[in-house]
């Protein structure tokens, strides 16, 4: 899972200065990534704490190399992002560092299923808070058809009656797995279909 962070200074006066990070649960990592970025843009409108001395001077008392002393440097100030790979459409190009830590960890505890696997189900469910619950609370798994999942439920249900019952010797499958579709939200993932109970 990564972004790709844009200047928008640089942007606005027609060039494309950015940067591929690596999307992180930690916030504060992807932020000292955008901040370098942002630091070598060739249109600086603000001044941020020197990277290298934090604006408090070397600790031996020489004269920070990168600010020359004066505690600051030039940087650009706003960002958006352009692109990113692992991550939901839905988030658009401002969703907050915090929105896209929190879809990591998502991500990170349903780690048997691939990271495109869950921005798809983001997307499906139309934002990260209602899909977390959906997947957390909901998630009945991955099937290959729903046919095959009606089927095992139906077979566990019947399991508990008598075998000679005429319940169990003349259920419709079919028709069952037709009611109990209407009933469920099925999501089409890479590697088949993701089934979520109401």
């Amino acid at each position: 899972m990564r972004l790709y962070v844009a200047c928008l200074a640089s942007y606005n006066n027609g060039v494309l200065h950015g940067r591929w990070i690596d999307a992180s649960s930690d916030v504060d990592e992807m932020q000292e990534e955008i901040a370098a970025m942002l630091r070598e843009s060739r249109f600086p409108n603000v001044s941020v704490p020197c990277p290298h001395c934090e604006g408090e001077g070397m600790p031996d008392g020489s004269t920070c190399h990168v600010c020359a002393g004066a505690g600051r440097v030039a940087s650009a100030e706003e960002w958006a992002i352009h692109d990113s790979e692992g991550l939901p459409r839905c988030f658009g190009e401002y969703p907050g560092l915090e929105k896209i830590a929190a879809f990591v960890e998502l991500a990170e505890e349903f780690d048997h299923l691939d990271a495109d696997d869950v921005a798809t189900i983001v997307d499906h469910f139309g934002g990260l808070e209602f899909a977390e619950t959906e997947m957390r609370d909901h998630f009945a798994g991955i099937y290959d058809s729903f046919r095959s999942y009606a089927d095992e439920i139906a077979d566990e249900a019947l399991a508990a009656l008598d075998p000679e019952s005429i319940a169990v010797r003349y259920f419709d499958y079919e028709s069952y797995a037709r009611d109990l579709k209407h009933d469920m939200t099925i999501v089409e993932i890479s590697t088949g279909l993701a089934l979520f109970w109401p």
